[in-house]
């Protein structure tokens, strides 16, 4: 196929040429985190009853997941020894319990699959460091706004129920609408120095009617606070994790100054116990807490995930330890450590030795520090790319998709995937993934 080509096999669009798309996309996408090399030529196309579903089953999970996490404990020391965590990991708790768990889940984005069998979610990420939502919202722009305007395509956007949360937020909490986006660019990939990742949202959040800006850390007491200790943007944004600020020598401490100072910053450090992986686990085996439609809910969308441990299970209707059940059908699981992020402390059984599957389930079942998933694949999809040599060409690709939810509220679904068609771990940062967007055709 040629550079010049507007065949888009399988997807019922045309586009005038790969390289207007190409040309159009990377405009969209600049000075913004964005692998630049394979660039998709059109969104992931899902039916629209697929994609509201994929918003409204990760909203409801979530809800579960909430009540789960306040279920595991009668304090906060309970709830994170229950899931294994080190108080020293979550230094950015505030001491007010109530908001702590009312903005816990105010962003949130599962890893998800529609399968054969249906929609399933395979993981949560939860906290204001949830990546790629800027990007989410820049692709649906582009692609639905621009690229394919003339076509009924349709995208829920991020921003708009970012916006629409901070509203709720500020009325709720009696504040000026006034909102500081906390990050850096040291934060950023692949060579990004630009703002323009927390400008454009700041413009948004502008034309809406709020005071808003962003500042890098090391101007943030100065920016949030006035020089008499006042709040300038009583609420905000917290774009980014201590543990990845941690690795990168970022200094996070003004971040706990303005927490001090009463600058409410969303997600709450407690939204740190939704995005551990033994939660999920936890629920999908059923807690005590949930309810028997709870449990029919997350039995319907959760493959089957275990913490790790020297125990029985029970796995389709039989009995196992889990150590034997894992060795026994290696080719069916995978091992997930609870806190591990962008595919790390991923091992899948099907690509694993049997040497090295055995010795990782050992370490999981003394450790007890992961969880293990039974896989399940995506349906694939046919993708056109433009390559970084002008070649184009369609692959049926296996999209991992990221439903975003912000204030209880669909906000865009994000899109992963390898776009030579192979399947596995996939991640943009670490594997080399390409990223875009899924929207309703």
């Amino acid at each position: 196929m040629s550079a010049t080509s507007c065949e888009l096999p399988g997807t019922g669009l045309a586009a005038p040429s790969a390289q207007h798309v190409r040309e159009r996309l990377l405009y969209g996408m600049r000075d913004v985190p964005f692998p630049p090399g394979a660039v998709p030529l059109h969104p992931v196309l899902l039916p629209r009853s697929v994609y509201e579903e994929l918003h409204a089953a990760a909203a409801r999970v979530l809800q579960v997941l909430v009540k789960v996490a306040h279920g595991l404990g009668g304090d906060r020391a309970e709830r994170l020894a229950a899931l294994g965590v080190d108080p020293a990991e979550c230094p950015l708790f505030t001491s007010d319990e109530a908001w702590e768990w009312r903005y816990a889940a105010a962003i949130a984005r599962p890893d998800a699959f529609v399968t054969p069998d249906g929609i399933r979610l395979i993981e949560y990420n939860a906290g204001g460091g949830v990546g790629a939502v800027v990007q989410t919202q820049l692709l649906a722009d582009a692609w639905v706004d621009d690229v394919y305007a003339d076509r009924s395509l349709f995208a829920h956007r991020p921003f708009q129920a970012r916006a629409d949360m901070f509203e709720a937020m500020c009325a709720r909490e009696g504040t000026a609408r006034a909102v500081v986006l906390q990050g850096s660019v040291a934060d950023l990939v692949r060579g990004v120095s630009s703002t323009r990742y927390f400008d454009v949202e700041v413009d948004y959040l502008r034309s809406r009617g709020f005071d808003a800006a962003f500042f890098e850390p090391e101007d943030l007491v100065e920016g949030v606070l006035s020089p008499t200790g006042e709040l300038r943007y009583p609420v905000g944004l917290r774009h980014f994790t201590v543990q990845e600020w941690t690795e990168l020598g970022v200094d996070w401490t003004p971040v706990g100054e303005v927490l001090e100072a009463g600058c409410q910053l969303v997600s709450s450090e407690t939204s740190s116990l939704l995005f551990n992986k033994k939660l999920l686990g936890i629920a999908s085996e059923g807690h005590p807490s949930m309810t028997p439609e709870e449990r029919r809910l997350v039995d319907r969308y959760v493959p089957w995930t275990r913490v790790t441990g020297d125990r029985e299970v029970v796995h389709r209707g039989r009995r196992w330890t889990l150590e034997d059940l894992l060795l026994e059908r290696q080719e069916e699981f995978l091992l997930k450590g609870a806190t591990g992020m962008k595919g790390e402390q991923v091992t899948m059984g099907r690509d694993t030795d049997r040497e090295t599957w055995r010795a990782e389930v050992r370490r999981a079942v003394q450790r007890e520090d992961c969880v293990a998933q039974q896989r399940v694949e995506s349906v694939r999809r046919p993708m056109t790319t433009q390559g970084a040599d002008g070649e184009v060409y369609t692959t049926q690709v296996a999209p991992v998709l990221g439903p975003v939810v912000i204030g209880g509220a669909p906000a865009g679904c994000l899109a992963r995937y390898f776009a030579d068609g192979q399947d596995g771990v996939i991640s943009v940062e670490r594997h080399g993934a390409a990223q875009n967007v899924a929207v309703a055709a």
